[in-house]
C-alpha cells in the first residue's frame, strides 16, 4: 500500500536543493555549451524568468517526494539498493518514454542524452540518500 508516512522530509528538502544545484552546474559549466548547441540556441536566448525557477522548485519537490515514497515502498535499506531503485525508476518511467518523444519530435538525441544523464545522476544519488536516511 502506498503511504507518505515515514518519508524523511529533511532528505526531501536536501534532494530539492541538491537537484537544483546540480542542474545549475549541469546546464551551466559542465554541459551548458553542448546542450545549447544541440538545441540550436545561444545563452542570450535561454534567459529564465523568475516563474521558471518557481516551476523548477515545485517540480523538484514533487519528484523528490515521489522518489522518497518509492524508495520506502521498495524497502531499499542500503545506499546501493536505493541508488539502483532510483536509476531503474528513472530509466523505466521517465527515460524510455522521453526518448520516444524525442525521436518522434525530431529533436536532437544529444539533448535527450544530456537531460537523461542529469536525471540518472539525480535519481541515483537521491535514491541512495533516501535509503540511507
Amino acid at each position: 500500500m502506498f503511504s507518505m508516512a515515514g518519508i524523511n522530509w529533511i532528505a526531501v528538502v536536501i534532494g530539492v536543493v541538491l537537484s537544483n544545484a546540480l542542474g545549475f552546474l549541469w546546464y551551466g559549466p559542465l554541459f551548458g555549451k553542448p546542450w545549447m548547441k544541440a538545441l540550436g540556441k545561444k545563452a542570450s536566448e535561454l534567459q529564465a524568468s523568475p516563474a521558471s525557477y518557481v516551476v523548477t522548485g515545485v517540480t523538484s519537490l514533487i519528484t523528490m517526494i515521489v522518489l522518497a515514497a518509492a524508495i520506502r515502498a521498495f524497502g531499499s535499506a542500503s545506499v546501493v539498493d536505493g541508488a539502483i531503485v532510483g536509476v531503474v525508476l528513472y530509466i523505466g518511467l521517465v527515460g524510455a518514454p522521453t526518448y520516444v518523444g524525442t525521436t518522434f519530435e525530431g529533436r536532437p538525441v544529444t539533448v535527450w542524452y544530456i537531460n537523461a544523464l542529469y536525471n540518472v545522476v539525480v535519481f541515483g544519488v537521491m535514491g541512495a540518500v533516501f535509503a540511507a536516511m
